[in-house]
């Protein structure tokens, strides 16, 4: 194991992947630093890994944050870009945006790409976590290209289920109600909701009346919340990001 330094694109300051904490082997880091820097030029849009065995900051967000800014992570004017941050002795992890990368990489598509990293990071393997990290960010950048970025419901297999549900109920209600319409037009009698109809007039005589409170119905609208998932930065910059342990 060895930490990582190797040779940087013209068009980027820092390495793709900076390995202090030592989690992969001298081959494995040449071959998925090989793959990360195609992700950065396809799109020219920062992708990088920066491991650690102590914290930078007081958390894992902070230290993500404040290794982007200031050690000069980014691509283009605005430092465009996304960077997945590991702390070896808290077992914490970090996915920081800024720039573009908050749009691109919102907060549906960040809990997407966490569901893809995590379970590798939970078994300590390493390697399939930083390539899956680097495969499911190529695959959201290429939809964001697209003008198609993340939304979870072209993934959620809950929306899939309940679109094939509406597909096989919808009929059966429509069904259901054409058969209670002609059963109506079959009755004869008519229901007489009245009591006043089936009494002799005069026969029905009120001395004392009262008006009592039944119930009564409290409707409540919930405040909207912000869902915007952004934070500033002590560097004074706007980031979003998820994260947690492992």
């Amino acid at each position: 194991m060895s930490s990582v330094v190797l040779s940087v694109n013209a068009e980027f300051q820092n390495p793709s992947i900076v390995d202090e904490a030592g989690y992969l082997m001298q081959s494995e880091l040449s071959s998925l630093s090989k793959d990360l820097d195609k992700v950065r030029e396809k799109y020219n849009f920062e992708v990088a890994i920066y491991t650690e065995s102590d914290m930078t900051s007081s958390t894992a967000e902070a230290s993500a944050d404040d290794i982007y800014d200031y050690k000069g992570y980014g691509a283009g004017e605005n430092d465009d870009g996304i960077l997945l941050y590991i702390c070896a002795d808290t077992r914490e992890y970090h996915f920081t945006t800024h720039g573009k990368g908050l749009e691109y990489f919102n907060s549906n598509g960040l809990a997407y790409l966490e569901s893809e990293v995590l379970p590798y990071l939970s078994e300590n393997d390493y390697y399939e976590a930083f390539e899956e990290y680097i495969e499911t960010t190529d695959e959201l950048l290429q939809m964001a290209k697209d003008g198609k970025p993340y939304n979870e419901k072209q993934y959620s297999m809950k929306y899939l289920f309940g679109v094939i549900i509406v597909c096989l109920i919808a009929p059966l209600l429509i069904a259901f109600w054409m058969m209670q319409k002609k059963l109506k037009k079959m009755k004869t009698a008519v229901e007489n909701d009245y009591a006043a109809n089936y009494m002799k007039q005069g026969s029905l005589k009120i001395n004392t009346s009262k008006d009592l409170f039944l119930y009564s119905r409290i409707t409540k609208t919930e405040k909207p919340k912000s869902n915007s998932g952004t934070h500033t930065s002590s560097s004074g910059r706007t980031h979003g990001g998820r994260g947690g342990s492992f």
